[in-house]
């Protein structure tokens, strides 16, 4: 019965801030978090950080549009300053652009002003190269407080987490231990983290390249985290596991 209740207030939390909640409230509320999305639809959202960079993106985009997949992308813009070309390919294959802060700030112990200021520049700077208003974040290192959070509630985010991390960018596990971590964590309406920024490597495109097929063969269908949610907040939507948090 617990759990029911903490999953059906992640749904109305989710429906309240993408404005499905009815009456607005006069205050801000606080962003909401999502790691994963309780369905028991076997949908499943493949994200990268940190991007984009000259050497992984390419390499990622190919593999996806391959595969016939969308994917998230959450954009730092210290990065795509130097390779906006990416950014405008990406828009153009039809992927789900977030935002990852303007220079990777950890927004953990940081003034409101400070935190409005790496979010604000970064989302000036993703729709002067032909972004949508992004409305998802992802917070650096997966670390903020209630500052953070109130201050990007303001903006119109939601934060996205993950559910499922190969740690990619650590370079420690190889594309088919990799493969073995998603497949053994993943579930319905997980969230899955990858990297294609400067400490990405060959592993990912290939655990990417492995895994796209083994979720599909297990019955699965990749969406962006823009469909997970809304999917989420459809109230004819079953409610099922919500899946490990961080």
């Amino acid at each position: 019965m617990k759990r029911w209740m903490r999953q059906w207030g992640a749904l109305v939390g989710i429906a309240s801030a993408m404005g499905l909640g009815g009456m607005a409230s006069a205050e801000p509320l606080p962003a909401v978090v999502v790691r994963s999305v309780p369905t028991l639809k076997k949908v499943v959202a493949l994200t990268f950080d940190d991007g984009p960079t000259r050497k992984w993106t390419p390499e990622i985009l190919g593999v996806l549009k391959r595969n016939h997949v969308k994917a998230t992308f959450f954009i730092v813009g210290s990065q795509v300053l130097r390779y906006p070309q990416y950014l405008q390919e990406e828009i153009k294959d039809g992927m789900d652009i977030g935002s990852h802060g303007a220079r990777h700030v950890t927004l953990r112990g940081k003034s409101a002003e400070v935190v409005e200021r790496e979010v604000k520049d970064n989302q000036v700077l993703l729709e002067s190269l032909g972004a949508k208003k992004p409305t998802l974040y992802r917070l650096p290192g997966g670390n903020s407080d209630k500052v953070a959070l109130t201050v990007l509630g303001k903006l119109g985010y939601t934060v996205i987490g993950w559910s499922v991390d190969p740690r990619d960018w650590r370079h420690r596990y190889s594309a088919d231990q990799m493969t073995t971590i998603v497949m053994k964590h993943v579930e319905p309406g997980a969230i899955v983290i990858f990297h294609d920024g400067p400490n990405s490597s060959k592993a990912t495109v290939d655990a990417v390249s492995k895994i796209i097929p083994e979720l599909k063969r297990e019955g699965y269908r990749l969406v962006t985290v823009q469909q997970l949610v809304k999917g989420l907040a459809r109230p004819k939507n079953r409610l099922g596991p919500a899946g490990p948090s961080r």
